[in-house]
C-alpha cells in the first residue's frame, strides 16, 4: 500500500466564521485555505467584526496583498458570497438552518462546501461511574463558554443519567452550578460569562419562559445584576423527552438531565434525536459496548 498526501487547490475560497469562537474558527479556515494555495475572502458574523478584522491586520504583514481579504457586513452579505460565481468553495460554520440556506445558494454554481453546523449533543451517564469526577466532566462539557459551543462530541446539550445514581449525580451537578462564579471574564476567578448577543439571549429567555409555563423544576446558580446578557447556569430536572429543552439545541448555560433505566432504550432515544453528536461516560470502555 502506498500512502500519500493530496492537496487540492480551489483558487478562491469564501469563509464565513461564527460569533461563538471567532478567532480559532477563523484560523481553522484561513490555515487550510492558504496552505493549499488558495486565496480567501473571510466574513465574520455581524456580532464579531472587529475581532476578525484584527486577524486580517495581523496576517497582511506576512502574505501578499489579496491573499487574505476580510470583509464585514450585515446578514445580506453572506448570501451574496455563497451565490457569487467568483468563489470556488465555501467554508461555513454556524447554525443548521443557515447551513441549509448556504447549500441551496451554492448549488447553482456547484461550489464545494464545508459545513460545520450545530448539534444537539447527548451524554449518557452509566451507573458505574465515579459520580464526583463525572459530574465535573459533564459540567464543563455543558457549561464551557456558557454553553455556546457546537463542535466535538464532548459538549453536551442534554444528559441522560441512570436511575440508580440520578439523585446523587443531580446533587453533585447542583453543587457545581451553585459554586461556579459567573460575571465579567476579565476578573479573577470568574469562570462563566454572558450570552454573546441580544438575539441569542432573547432565544434563551424564550426557552426559560417555556420552562415556567410547563412547570419544570429548575436548579439555578446566580447571575450578576446590571448590564450584560447573563443567564444563570441552570439544570432542568428530568423534563419530558418531547420538551423543547431536550429536542432543541439551546446554545446557553442550560442543561436538561433526564433519568433513564434501560441502556438499550436510551440509546434508541438518543439515536432518534435530530442533529446528534453524543458520548457515553462509563467506568470502563467494556461497559459502553
Amino acid at each position: 500500500m502506498v500512502l500519500g498526501q493530496l492537496s487540492q487547490q480551489f483558487e478562491v475560497v469564501a469563509g464565513i466564521s461564527p460569533w461563538n469562537f471567532p478567532v480559532v474558527l477563523s484560523i481553522w479556515k484561513i490555515g487550510p485555505a492558504l496552505l493549499t494555495g488558495n486565496t480567501m475572502v473571510l466574513k465574520p458574523l455581524p456580532f464579531t467584526p472587529m475581532t476578525v478584522l484584527r486577524i486580517g491586520e495581523l496576517v497582511r504583514d506576512f502574505v501578499p496583498a489579496g491573499v487574505l481579504n476580510v470583509i464585514a457586513g450585515g446578514d445580506a452579505l453572506g448570501p451574496m458570497m455563497t451565490a457569487h460565481p467568483g468563489f470556488d468553495k465555501v467554508s461555513f460554520t454556524g447554525s443548521t438552518a443557515t447551513g441549509s440556506r448556504v447549500m441551496q445558494s451554492a448549488a447553482p454554481t456547484l461550489k464545494r462546501l464545508t459545513l460545520e453546523l450545530g448539534g444537539n449533543d447527548a451524554a449518557i451517564v452509566l451507573p458505574d461511574v465515579d459520580i464526583a469526577e463525572t459530574a465535573q466532566k459533564l459540567f464543563w462539557s455543558a457549561f464551557t463558554n456558557s454553553g455556546q459551543v457546537c463542535v466535538a462530541t464532548k459538549h453536551a446539550k442534554h444528559a441522560y443519567v441512570h436511575e440508580d445514581i440520578y439523585d446523587q449525580f443531580r446533587d453533585a451537578l447542583s453543587e457545581l452550578v451553585a459554586s461556579t462564579p459567573m460575571g465579567d471574564g476579565s476578573k479573577q476567578g470568574v469562570a462563566l460569562g454572558p450570552i454573546q448577543n441580544r438575539p441569542q439571549y432573547d432565544r434563551v429567555e424564550d426557552l426559560v419562559r417555556d420552562f415556567e409555563v410547563q412547570g419544570y423544576h429548575l436548579i439555578q446558580g446566580t447571575a450578576p445584576d446590571g448590564e450584560g446578557f447573563f443567564v444563570p447556569a441552570t439544570l432542568v430536572d428530568n423534563p419530558p423527552e418531547e420538551s423543547r429543552i431536550v429536542q432543541e439545541e439551546q446554545f446557553s448555560p442550560v442543561l436538561p438531565i433526564i433519568k433513564f433505566s434501560s441502556v438499550d432504550n436510551v440509546v434508541e432515544k438518543v439515536n432518534g434525536t435530530e442533529r446528534l453528536l453524543s458520548y457515553t461516560e462509563p467506568k470502563t470502555f467494556l461497559s459502553a459496548t
